[in-house]
C-alpha cells in the first residue's frame, strides 16, 4: 500500500513539475509579445437562396451591419402576380433560430410589409421559408426584400435580394438558354456546327472585347475553340451560383458564377474564379409555316417548374380550313445580345519557371494588378483574388499575409468576393501597412460592411489590426472611391467615401474629413497613394483652384488660376501632378469631331474644356516643367507610365480641330533594372501574367509556404460611419456591376450607351436601360400651351407645361423659388427629373417615345418642348412664338449643338 502511495506521489510531483515548465517556456518564448496571436475564425453566417423550382436562385450573404440598400443592385427575384416567396437557407451551422421580413420601397425609406417566418427543414439541410405577400406590389415597380436571420446569441443577419411583379419576363425561358450555353462551352467534343454556341454567334452582332487576355475575357466575337475553353478542359469544383441581375419585358441580364480547375501535363492542378454574364432577351417572332420545322428556335423551354404555352396566331381567318394561300404562326425566340466571361487565375506558389526567370501569376481578366517590390527587388507584395501574398526571394518563402480564403474553393462563404485589398506600404524588412475593404467574409467582423487597417510584421508573421471603420456602403459602391485611396501615414488613417477625403486619428480614435462633396473623378491620387489632388468645384469653368495634399508630410499646396482662367487635373506621374491652364470662354467653342475621329479624344474628354498650358509639379508643390505652344489647345492628356500623351486641337472657323499629336517623355534609368509583369503564351500554351525579375535574380525554387495568424489586441480601433449623401448621383451598372458615378445624369446615360449597361439614381430609380423607341410618336395633345413671350421666361414656361402634363396645377411664382430645373421637377413634380444635358436627339427621342416630353434649349438660349418626332422631322413648342415647329432632325441638332444639348426630363416609374 505505501509503495502504491509513492508512485502515486511522484506521478503527481511530475505533472507539477510538467505544468510549471510548460508555464515558464511559454513566458520566456512569449516575452517579447504584448499579446498572443490565433487564427482567423471560420464564417458563421449562413447563405440564402431564392428557390425556383429545382434550381436555386440569388445567393444571399447576410449583413450583419447597416447597408444602403439604394445601392445594393446584387439579384432581382421575379415573381408571379401570386406573389409566393420561397427561400432557402443553408443553416447546417445552426446560426440562424428564427426569421423574419420586411418589403421595402427601393429607397429604403417606406416599409410596404413585415412579418415572421416559420421555417421547416426541408430534409437537405436547409431551412424552407414561405413568404407570402399580403400587401399590394405594382407591377414592374421594384422593391427590397429583407430576410432576416436571428441567432440564439442576440445576433442576427440581413439577407436582400430585389423583387419584382411581372408574369411576362419570361425568366424560365431565358434562364433555360443561359444553362444550355453555359452546358455547351464544356461540351469540349462538339463541333461550332452542333452547338446553340454556334447558333448565337452567327446571330450575335455586337463588337469584340478590344483586350488581349485570351481566355482571361471571351465573348461571343471570339472564336469558337476560344468560348470552349481552347483545350485547357476545366472542371467546376463547387455549385454553380446563378444570378439575375437585372430583368424587364425586353432583357435579362444573369450571371452565372463558379470555381473551377484544370490539370496540365505536369499534373499540376490550377483553380480559376469564373463569372460568365450573359443578355438575352425573347421574344415571338412570325413564321410562316412552309419554313417552320416544328421545333422551338431555342429547344425545351422547360426550367424548374415553370413552362410556357405557345401562342399561335394565323395570318388567314380561314386558314384552320379551307384553302389558304400561306399561313403563319409565332415562335418564341431567344437572342443573345452579349456573353461575356472572365477567368481569374488562383496565385499558385509553385508556378517558379526557372528556364525563363518569371513567376506565374496566372490567366488574368485584366491587367490591374495591386503589387510592390522593395528598393533590392528581393522582396514583393501583391494582391489576387482578395489575397495578400508576399514572396521573400533570399528566404526561399511566399507568406500567405490575408486571405479569407485557404485552399478550399469549393466554400461559396469563403470565395465571395466582394471586398479587396489596397498596399500602402512596404518596407525593406518585409514588413507591410495595407487596407482591407468591403464585405468581409469571416473574422471578427463577419457580415460586416466597412475598411480595416492592418500592419503585417514579417519577424512574428503576424497581422494586428491597428482600425476597423464599419460602415452602410455597398462594396460595388465603396469600391469606385476607397480602391483610389487609402493612406496611413502613421498616426492618421486616410480613406476616400462618401464623397469625403476621410481622416482618422489612430491613437485619438476621432475621425475628421479634409475635403467633401467631391465626386471619385474629381480626386487623382498618386500611384503610392501618398499624394492627391482636388479641385474646388466639379464645373470645370467654376474651378479657379487646385489643392495638392502631401499626406506622407501632412503639407498642403493651393494653386490658383488667373482671371479669366480655369484649372483641369489630368493626373499623377509617380508622385509629381500634371494639371493645365484653360479660358473659362472657351466653353462655349465646339469641337470639331469629324476631325478628332482618328485621334484618342475620347467621349469623357469632350466635358473638358481645351487646356492652353500645362504644367508638371512635384509633391512639395514646386514645378518642374511647363508645356505651351502658340495656338495650340491640349483636348486630352493621357498620364501614361514613361510618357504623357496629349491629343491637341486648334482653333479654325470658331471650332477646334484636330492637329498632330505630342508626347512628354519621362527618361528612365535604363540601367535599373525592377520587377515588372509580362502576358506570355509560349510558356503554357495560354495567356498568362507573369512576374518578371532582375538579371541578378534567378528564379529556381519552389518557395516555401508559410501562413500568417491574427494578433490579439484590445487596444485597436473600433469605429462606425454612416453614409448620407449630400447630393443625387448617377450609377452605371456593366456587367461587372458599378462601373462608374457621375453628378449630371446624361454624362452617365452617355457612357451607359457605350457599354450597354444601366444608370440608377443614388435614390435607388432605374432612370436608364436601352429599349427600343418607336419611329415615331406624339404627346402634342396633350400639352396645354403656356407662353409669356419672352427668351428669359420660356424655361419657367416649359417647367409649368410639363407639370401641367402630370397633373400639377402650380403657379410661376412656385416654379421660380426654386433654382434649377431638376430641382423644380424634384420639389413640385410627381416624377424623378433628370438632367440629360449632352445626350444625342435619338436619345431624346426615346423618351418622347415614353409619352415624356424634354424640355431643350436651342439657337439665342430659348427653352422649348419637344412634343413629337418621325422618322424625318422634330415637332417642338416654342414658348416665345407661341406655336408648335416643325423642323427636321438635322436642322434641330444644329440648334441644340449651340447650347451643348443642354436638356431636362425626367423619367416614369
Amino acid at each position: 500500500m505505501k509503495k502504491k502511495i509513492n508512485v502515486l506521489v511522484r506521478v503527481i510531483v511530475m505533472i507539477m513539475v510538467f505544468v510549471i515548465t510548460i508555464y515558464f517556456v511559454n513566458i520566456f518564448e512569449n516575452r517579447n509579445y504584448k499579446n498572443l496571436a490565433k487564427e482567423m475564425n471560420d464564417a458563421e453566417l449562413p447563405l440564402a437562396y431564392v428557390s425556383y423550382g429545382d434550381t436555386l436562385l440569388n445567393c444571399m450573404h447576410g449583413y450583419t451591419s447597416d447597408v444602403d440598400i439604394t445601392l445594393l443592385r446584387d439579384s432581382i427575384t421575379p415573381i408571379d402576380e401570386q406573389k409566393h416567396i420561397e427561400i432557402l437557407v443553408q443553416n447546417d451551422k445552426k446560426y440562424a433560430s428564427g426569421y423574419s421580413y420586411e418589403i421595402r420601397s427601393i429607397a429604403g425609406d417606406s416599409l410596404v410589409e413585415k412579418g415572421d417566418i416559420e421555417a421547416a427543414d426541408n430534409g437537405s439541410g436547409y431551412d424552407e421559408l414561405d413568404i407570402n405577400v399580403r400587401m399590394d406590389l405594382k407591377k414592374d415597380m421594384e422593391y427590397m426584400l429583407v430576410v432576416k436571420a436571428s441567432s440564439e446569441k442576440g445576433l442576427a443577419a440581413s439577407y436582400y435580394t430585389r423583387i419584382v411583379v411581372n408574369d411576362d419576363y419570361h425568366e424560365a425561358e431565358l434562364l433555360k438558354a443561359v444553362q444550355d450555353f453555359h452546358d455547351a462551352s464544356f461540351d469540349f467534343n462538339a463541333l461550332e456546327t452542333e452547338s446553340v454556341i454556334g447558333t448565337y454567334k452567327t446571330e450575335y452582332a455586337g463588337a469584340s472585347t478590344g483586350d488581349s487576355f485570351g481566355l482571361g475575357h471571351v465573348n461571343l466575337a471570339n472564336d469558337y475553340a476560344d468560348i470552349m475553353w481552347d483545350g485547357l478542359k476545366p472542371t467546376v469544383v463547387n455549385d454553380i451560383n446563378i444570378y439575375i441581375k437585372e430583368i424587364d419585358v425586353n432583357y435579362a441580364v444573369i450571371e452565372m458564377e463558379y470555381n473551377a480547375s484544370s490539370i496540365t501535363d505536369q499534373d499540376v492542378t490550377s483553380y480559376y474564379a469564373v463569372k460568365e454574364f450573359y443578355k438575352a432577351g425573347y421574344s415571338l417572332v412570325e413564321v410562316s409555316d412552309s419554313e417552320a420545322d416544328g421545333e422551338d428556335s431555342y429547344g425545351d423551354a422547360s426550367y424548374g417548374d415553370a413552362s410556357y404555352d405557345e401562342e399561335y396566331s394565323y395570318t388567314d381567318e380561314e386558314s384552320q380550313g379551307g384553302q389558304a394561300e400561306e399561313t403563319s404562326h409565332t415562335e418564341p425566340k431567344i437572342t443573345m445580345f452579349s456573353y461575356d466571361r472572365y477567368v481569374d487565375e488562383y496565385f499558385d506558389r509553385t508556378g517558379i519557371d526557372a528556364l525563363n526567370n518569371v513567376y506565374e501569376i496566372g490567366i488574368v481578366s485584366s491587367d490591374d494588378l495591386e503589387y510592390r517590390y522593395v528598393e533590392n527587388n528581393r522582396k514583393i507584395a501583391f494582391v489576387r483574388n482578395g489575397q495578400l501574398w508576399m514572396y521573400d526571394y533570399d528566404q526561399g518563402e511566399i507568406i500567405r499575409v490575408y486571405s479569407f480564403c485557404a485552399d478550399d474553393y469549393t466554400e461559396d462563404a469563403a470565395t465571395y468576393d466582394a471586398h479587396n485589398i489596397n498596399i500602402m506600404e512596404f518596407a525593406d524588412d518585409g514588413n507591410l501597412t495595407f487596407s482591407v475593404y468591403g464585405y468581409m467574409n469571416r473574422g471578427d467582423h463577419e457580415g460586416k460592411l466597412g475598411i480595416g487597417l492592418f500592419t503585417f510584421d514579417y519577424s512574428t508573421l503576424e497581422v494586428d489590426e491597428l482600425l476597423f471603420v464599419e460602415c452602410n456602403v455597398p462594396y460595388e459602391a465603396m469600391k469606385t472611391e476607397t480602391l483610389r485611396l487609402t493612406y496611413y501615414d502613421g498616426q492618421k488613417f486616410y480613406y476616400m467615401m462618401g464623397g469625403k477625403v476621410n481622416a482618422v486619428d489612430i491613437k485619438n480614435r476621432k475621425q475628421s474629413y479634409i475635403a467633401e462633396n467631391l465626386s471619385a473623378g474629381d480626386v487623382k491620387v498618386s500611384a503610392d497613394m501618398s499624394v492627391m489632388a482636388f479641385g474646388e468645384n466639379e464645373d470645370q469653368s467654376q474651378n479657379t483652384r487646385i489643392t495638392l495634399m502631401n499626406m506622407k508630410t501632412g503639407n498642403s499646396y493651393d494653386i490658383t488660376a488667373g482671371d479669366g482662367e480655369c484649372l483641369i487635373c489630368y493626373g499623377f506621374k509617380d508622385s509629381d501632378m500634371v494639371y493645365g491652364v484653360s479660358d473659362i470662354a472657351d466653353a462655349g467653342v465646339d469641337a470639331d469631331l469629324e476631325s478628332f475621329s482618328e485621334t484618342k479624344y475620347s467621349e469623357e474628354s469632350r466635358d473638358n474644356i481645351p487646356a492652353k498650358r500645362l504644367y508638371i509639379v512635384g509633391s512639395d508643390g514646386s514645378q518642374i516643367k511647363e508645356y505651351a505652344k502658340d495656338g495650340c489647345y491640349l483636348m486630352q492628356v493621357d498620364v501614361n507610365a514613361n510618357l504623357l500623351y496629349l491629343t491637341r486641337g486648334e482653333k479654325s472657323n470658331g471650332k477646334f480641330v484636330a492637329i498632330k499629336d505630342d508626347f512628354i517623355t519621362f527618361k528612365e534609368d535604363d540601367s535599373k533594372q525592377t520587377i515588372g509583369t509580362v502576358h506570355n503564351s509560349s510558356i503554357t500554351g495560354y495567356d498568362r501574367l507573369y512576374f518578371t525579375v532582375p538579371e541578378n535574380i534567378y528564379l529556381s525554387y519552389i518557395p516555401n509556404l508559410n501562413i500568417t495568424k491574427e494578433k490579439i489586441d484590445d487596444q485597436n480601433s473600433y469605429m462606425i460611419m454612416t453614409i448620407e449623401r449630400d447630393k443625387v448621383t448617377y450609377h452605371v451598372y456593366d456587367n461587372l456591376g458599378l462601373s462608374k458615378i457621375y453628378d449630371v445624369a446624361g454624362d452617365a446615360i452617355n457612357y451607359a450607351e457605350s457599354v450597354a449597361g444601366i444608370v440608377v439614381s443614388s435614390d435607388g430609380e432605374v432612370i436608364y436601360r436601352k429599349m427600343e423607341s418607336q419611329e415615331y410618336n406624339t404627346i402634342a395633345a396633350g400639352i396645354f400651351h403656356h407662353s409669356t413671350g419672352t427668351v428669359d421666361a420660356s424655361l419657367t414656361d416649359c417647367l409649368y407645361m410639363v407639370l401641367n402634363y402630370q397633373g400639377v396645377q402650380v403657379t410661376e411664382d412656385e416654379i421660380k423659388q426654386y433654382g434649377d430645373p431638376v430641382t423644380v421637377l424634384n420639389t413640385l413634380g410627381k416624377k424623378k427629373g433628370i438632367n440629360v444635358t449632352g445626350l444625342s436627339l435619338d436619345m431624346l427621342l426615346g423618351y418622347v417615345s415614353d409619352g415624356i416630353p424634354v424640355i431643350s434649349r436651342i439657337d439665342d438660349g430659348r427653352y422649348v418642348l419637344i412634343v413629337s418626332y418621325n422618322d424625318e422631322d422634330v415637332r417642338y413648342y416654342d414658348p416665345v412664338e407661341n406655336k408648335e415647329i416643325v423642323v427636321s432632325r438635322e436642322e434641330y441638332i444644329d440648334m441644340m449643338v449651340v447650347c451643348q444639348n443642354e436638356s431636362y426630363t425626367y423619367v416614369s416609374e
